[in-house]
């Protein structure tokens, strides 16, 4: 399962660490208000090759989200590999992923909604995705469960009381969302090709039809954080040795579905 961190600029990032060097992968989640700056000449440094972005169309509340996931990524990344985070470049790959530049053992994902930042990171390279999404979010459950669910996953909707499918509609959403991310495919992959079975924080992967798909090569972990967000990573196998440097379940548990991280930030 992959632990969950709620981080701001003040704390210490050593659980983050910790958990990296434990687990293998990590999410954080932060307010985008803890990470943002006020002075262009700072917002710019934190942007790098992106800070022309900050003076083109974007309104100012999303230019203040953009700087604040930059810096996230940045001051957690720097952490965990004992690096200047200004050194770091975020760069994107082929398939849209997001890239630290010349260090492809620590794999990164960015996710938000409205001020609220996630971050996933895999450690020897293993390919990570998140989505963040409020846990009270209105949904159409017949309308969206119709676009992104497989035949077994409405069923199983369907058979739940009313006031539980919006919440178990949003849990597959994020899982879905983190798994296409992970494997760079974004909404290139169809959501009704594959599903998942929940199982208390943790979900199994499976087929259009239902059954886990094998072998077995992805976690995935679903969070509810103390602000009311649900953060969905998955988390692959490792692809490279730690410390490398880039060369020049059967049914679902709907009882226990969430495990409440009450926390705060740790």
């Amino acid at each position: 399962m992959t632990p969950l961190v709620a981080v701001a600029p003040a704390d210490s990032l050593g659980p983050v660490r910790a958990a990296l060097a434990r687990y293998g992968d990590v999410a954080v989640h932060a307010d985008a208000a803890d990470w943002a700056v006020d002075r262009a000449e700072e917002a710019a440094l934190w942007a790098g090759a992106e800070r022309g972005r900050l003076t083109g169309p974007l309104p100012a509340p999303v230019r203040r989200r953009l700087v604040a996931s930059r810096r996230l990524v940045r001051c957690v990344a720097g952490s965990v590999l004992g690096v200047d985070p200004l050194l770091l470049e975020l760069t994107r790959d082929p398939g849209g992923r997001p890239r630290l530049r010349g260090y492809a053992h620590l794999q990164v994902s960015l996710s938000h909604t409205g001020n609220r930042l996630a971050l996933a990171l895999g450690a020897g390279g293993v390919p990570v995705g998140v989505d963040v999404e409020r846990a009270d979010r209105p949904v159409r459950v017949e309308t969206l469960a119709r676009r992104m669910c497989t035949p077994r996953e409405r069923a199983v909707l369907a058979g739940l009381p009313p006031a539980e499918r919006p919440a178990v509609l949003l849990r597959l959403w994020t899982l879905k969302e983190a798994h296409a991310k992970a494997l760079g495919a974004g909404l290139r992959l169809p959501f009704t090709g594959f599903g998942f079975r929940l199982l208390g924080r943790t979900a199994v992967l499976t087929d259009d039809r239902g059954q886990p798909v094998r072998p077995v090569e992805s976690r995935f972990t679903t969070h509810l954080t103390a602000t009311g967000h649900l953060v969905s990573v998955a988390a692959g196998s490792p692809l490279i040795p730690l410390g490398g440097r880039e060369p020049s379940g059967n049914s679902y548990a709907f009882s226990s579905i969430f495990c409440e991280d009450r926390s705060g930030r740790r």
